[in-house]
């Protein structure tokens, strides 16, 4: 399987106007290659130029599951699995909590509001896709993130975070009622009970339960400094982290697990020993009889970061080494040069294909 991501900026570039010609020439390449399926990633950050506010256009919701459908009408005989929105959790954050993106809110108040925004459009994009394709199947994805603390005055605000980092999953199933711990903790934040309410009236389920885990970002220590502001710096993770994690999300929802996202910025030997801690991790997990059903390494290959936005640096200064293949630069192109990390990945799939997992 293969996660791939369409650029719905490109598609609509005016409302309502559609133009597939970029996507038709994939989708006609995965009909061809029937041994790659694809889940369609369909929104990965980001709404066209032209919805003001972006994820806080009030028509949002509506204007992203227009889109979904007419996706859905023109590929859905053969494209049969969806994640509608990808990382609420990272979208809120860059663009309702830290003015990173657009539309540039900030804090708790603008990050529950773009939440909720989003969520919103995960609900109706999943109704509209499974009106046009019935046995459509929904791969929910979000960052993941474990918070922990080595002070015990800030137990509280771990149990705080710890419950919010499934928030999204809570929203879309409508399980966020009157008795649940972020119920208040969201009306405080400025979401109203009656958008809780909506939930409640148009929940869905997702079918497999998508999980993106970083080691190098997705675990937080929560401490206090002597003026009692409260911070939260990325720590080195494990796969035991991850473990609870996954734990905590099938104990939750009972849905299969498939880890979305994983990797690891650094050299080819610690790319590699992480892909052994991480398969090692989900086969734990497998023996615990949680359902882990496959591992997605993102990016395939090297990554330009996201500050290349704004840098100012040149492509080669903001490539990461992340991929299974690397990027180098000849000529002025990029050229993908498959490295021992994909080696090692294909190792263990060949090998999984042996035992019959696959």
């Amino acid at each position: 399987m293969i996660r791939y991501g369409i650029p719905w900026y490109k598609i609509e570039e005016k409302p309502g106007e559609f133009n597939w010609d970029w996507v038709d020439e994939v989708m006609a390449y995965f009909k061809n290659n029937p041994s790659l399926t694809p889940i369609i990633d369909l929104v990965h950050y980001g709404t066209p130029h032209w919805m003001q506010n972006a994820f806080a256009n009030g028509r949002y919701p509506q204007y992203v599951a227009r889109f979904a459908r007419a996706f859905a009408e023109r590929y859905g005989d053969f494209i049969k699995y969806y994640t509608p929105l990808n990382e609420p959790y990272v979208t809120a954050e860059f663009c309702g909590l830290n003015a990173v993106w657009p539309p540039y809110l900030e804090g708790l108040t603008g990050y529950y509001q773009i939440m909720c925004q989003v969520s919103k459009g995960i609900v109706l994009t999943q109704k509209v896709i499974k009106e046009v394709v019935p046995d459509a199947v929904f791969v929910h994805v979000d960052a993941t993130k474990r918070y922990f603390t080595h002070e015990k005055r800030l137990n509280e605000e771990v149990k705080l975070w710890n419950e919010n980092r499934f928030v999204m999953w809570e929203l879309v199933q409508g399980l966020l009622d009157e008795a649940h711990p972020l119920y208040e903790f969201l009306l405080n934040q400025g979401v109203t009970p009656e958008t809780l309410d909506w939930f409640k009236r148009h929940n869905v389920e997702p079918d497999i339960i998508g999980l993106n885990y970083y080691p190098q970002f997705s675990v937080h220590e929560i401490s206090r400094d002597n003026k009692g502001n409260v911070s939260y710096p990325n720590v080195s993770g494990t796969g035991e982290d991850f473990k609870e994690i996954a734990t905590e999300a099938y104990r939750r929802y009972q849905r299969p697990i498939l880890l979305t996202e994983t990797s690891y910025r650094g050299s080819e030997e610690k790319r590699i020993a992480w892909l052994h801690e991480i398969v090692k991790t989900c086969e734990d997990l497998i023996e615990i009889d949680i359902k882990v059903i496959g591992i997605t390494w993102f990016p395939f290959f090297d990554l330009v970061d996201w500050g290349y936005r704004t840098s100012g640096k040149t492509v080669e200064e903001e490539l990461l080494p992340f991929g299974l293949y690397t990027l180098t630069n000849a000529d002025g192109k990029l050229l993908r040069q498959k490295n021992r990390v994909a080696m090692a990945f294909e190792k263990l799939v060949d090998s999984s294909k042996m035992r019959g997992d696959l």
